[in-house]
C-alpha cells in the first residue's frame, strides 16, 4: 500500500489511466478466508517450503504492526514474536544500524527476500514502526518451520518516504519511495505521536512535490544513491530481474508498472498500463510478474486506511504480466466484502492465488487450476 503521506492526508488526488488487458475474468469473492491476522499488506513464499511470511502494517499511523507466518498446506498462521535479547549487536553489512527496531512499535510495509549458500534466507522489511528503515532478519529451517532472527537494519535515506524493497544477490537493496524530494517529511512515528504538523510555504507546491517517488539502490561502500529518472507518480511495489540490474515498478496512481534500468546506459525503461492501481508486484511460480490492486478511487483507499477501517468492502485486481513481452493477463477481479477488501498484494503459487490486504483481518485464497 503506498504511505498515506502527508499530501494525502491534504487532499491529494493523481491522475490515473486504463488498459484491456489480455483476459477479462469475471467479479468473485476469494474461495477461502484465513482469518485472525491483521492488515497482512505483503507477501512472499519461501522457495521449497509450504511457508509465507506476510507483512503486518499496523494501524493508521503504521505503527504496531509485525511479521506472520502462514503455512499453504494447512492454511493456517501465526504472528512471530520478535524476541530480540539484550545487547544484540547488528552483523555486517548491516552494522551501522543502530540498534533493533522497537518490538512494540515494529511495522512491516514492504518485504525482499535472499536466499544465502547455506540455505537461509535474509528477509528485507521496510519499517515504519518507531523509525524509517529497512530491518534485516535471517531466516533458517529446521523441522518447527522457520526461525527468524533480527540481524540489523539500514536506515532509510532523509526526505523519502519508503515503500517496498528486493534485494540483490549480493545483499545489496533496491527500494522504492513513494516520495522522494528536496524537503524533509515527518515520519509516521512522530506523526503518531505529536500528530501532523502544521503547513507552512505554498501548499500546491508541496501538493505537487508530494506526487512523485523514486527508486534508491544501496550497498555497503555507497550507501543510499538514487536511480536516476526513476520518479514516477507514487512509487509503489517493486521486483529485479534476475540479474539484479532492472526493476519492475508499480506507479500506484499511474496505474502502471514501469521496467526500468538501475543504471541508465542499460536501455529505455518502458511503461506497462494496467486499468488498476496496482499497490505490490511479485514473481510467481511460472516466473510471470503479478500485480495487485485497486480499482476504487484513490480518495476511497486513502479513507479507507486512514481510517483503519477492519472493512474495507473495496474492489480489487491481480493481473499477470509477462516480463519479456510485457503481455498483461487479468487472473482475479476481485469483489470487496466486509471481511476481505482492498488487497494488496497476490501471491501466485502452483494451485492458488494467495492475496493479503492492508485493511483487513484475514488473508485469502483463490483457487486456481494446478500449473497454469
Amino acid at each position: 500500500m503506498k504511505p498515506m503521506n502527508t499530501a494525502a492526508r491534504l487532499g491529494w488526488v493523481a491522475s490515473a489511466a486504463a488498459l484491456c488487458t489480455a483476459q477479462i475474468v469475471a467479479a468473485a469473492e476469494p474461495d477461502r478466508l484465513i482469518c485472525g491476522f491483521e492488515n497482512v499488506e505483503d507477501m512472499v513464499a519461501l522457495p521449497d517450503s509450504p511457508w509465507i511470511v506476510g507483512s503486518g502494517i499496523g494501524d493508521a499511523f503504521f505503527q504496531k504492526g509485525g511479521l506472520y507466518l502462514f503455512h499453504r498446506e494447512t492454511a493456517t498462521g501465526r504472528k512471530l514474536v520478535l524476541d530480540v535479547a539484550d545487547g544484540v549487536e547488528a552483523r555486517a553489512p548491516y552494522d551501522a544500524c543502530p540498534g533493533p527496531a522497537d518490538p512494540v512499535q515494529f511495522s512491516a510495509h514492504g518485504l525482499g527476500l535472499k536466499s544465502n549458500p547455506d540455505g537461509t534466507y535474509n528477509l528485507y522489511v521496510v519499517n515504519h514502526g518507531g523509525r524509517e528503515s529497512i530491518e534485516v532478519f535471517e531466516i533458517a529451517m529446521d523441522d518447527g518451520g522457520p526461525q527468524v532472527g533480527w540481524i540489523g537494519c539500514i536506515i532509510s535515506p532523509g526526505k523519502s518516504m519508503p515503500n517496498s524493497v528486493a534485494a540483490r544477490p549480493d545483499g545489496s537493496v533496491v527500494m522504492s519511495a513513494s516520495y522522494a524530494g528536496d524537503f524533509a517529511v515527518p515520519n509516521f512515528a512522530d506523526i503518531a505521536a505529536n500528530g501532523m504538523p502544521e503547513a507552512s510555504g505554498d501548499m500546491e507546491q508541496v501538493r505537487e512535490a508530494m506526487k512523485y517517488g523514486a527508486v534508491f539502490t544501496w550497498s555497503p561502500g555507497a550507501g543510499w544513491k538514487k536511480v536516476p529518472n526513476s520518479a514516477l507518480l507514487g512509487n509503489n511495489g517493486i521486483e529485479l530481474s534476475a540479474d539484479g540490474k532492472w526493476a519492475y515498478v508499480n506507479s500506484w496512481p499511474g496505474a502502471s508498472v514501469t521496467h526500468m534500468p538501475l543504471d541508465p546506459g542499460l536501455g529505455k525503461a518502458h511503461e506497462i498500463r494496467l486499468g488498476f492501481h496496482p499497490d505490490n508486484i511479485r514473481y510467481g511460480f511460472n516466473g510471470k510478474l503479478v500485480a495487485t490492486g485497486h480499482t476504487a478511487s484513490e480518495e476511497a483507499v486513502s479513507v479507507c486506511v486512514m481510517t483503519n477501517n477492519p472493512a474495507c468492502a473495496l474492489d480489487y485486481k491481480s493481473a499477470e504480466i509477462d516480463p519479456v513481452t510485457y503481455e498483461v493477463t487479468e487472473i482475479f477481479d476481485g469483489t470487496g466484502t466486509r471481511h476481505f477488501g482492498v488487497a494488496t498484494i497476490g501471491l501466485r503459487t502452483e494451485d492458488a492465488l494467495w492475496l493479503g490486504s492492508v485493511r483487513s483481518h484475514c488473508i485469502a485464497k483463490v483457487d486456481l487450476p494446478a500449473g497454469e
